[in-house]
């Protein structure tokens, strides 16, 4: 009888250890699927500015910038991409979608500048804003940033964005 016991105590630890390295299995074949799905794509820089130079560098960088720019450009470096990663910028005035980009990666790394601005070229209202950049669905940043008021404004306008 005392052997028949060690016995189903020894199967019991054999199966508790293929359960283990199963499971272990699992978990790590999962996170490897996430970062397939996700890919690597890595944000290695990201501006908010006014412009960019010939060389393609932020100009005027920062989070607030005076009424009565006519542009705003998200300027970002990327590493560690995948060819035909898709990346989506989404743009919002006042908690509202205002504009959407969707491109296809074709480089592993580089650099890459999106532009919002009014379709009549007139300045972007006063307000805050925000844009948001998502790789094949995921978060991957998101930056807050506002068009300031002159001091001399006495009253505001409404404006509306084209889609």
């Amino acid at each position: 009888m005392a052997g028949s016991s060690a016995r189903k105590q020894s199967v019991a630890l054999v199966m508790l250890g293929v359960a283990t390295v199963v499971l272990m299995f699992f978990i790590s074949w999962s996170f490897r699927a996430d970062n397939m799905i996700a890919g690597s794509f890595r944000l290695e820089d990201l501006q908010i500015c006014e412009e960019l130079d010939e060389d393609m560098k932020p100009l005027n960088a920062g989070k607030s910038v005076q009424e009565g720019i006519k542009q705003v450009c998200l300027w970002f470096s990327y590493s560690s991409a995948r060819e035909g990663d898709s990346l989506e910028i989404n743009w919002s005035f006042e908690d509202k979608p205002i504009q959407k980009d969707v491109f296809r990666i074709d480089n592993a790394g580089g650099m890459r500048a999106f532009y919002l601005l009014m379709e009549d070229g007139s300045p972007l209202p006063v307000g805050s804003y925000s844009v948001e950049l998502y790789c094949n669905g995921r978060s991957r940043a998101a930056e807050v940033f506002l068009i300031n008021p002159s001091s001399d404004d006495v009253g505001s306008e409404q404006y509306e964005f084209m889609d």
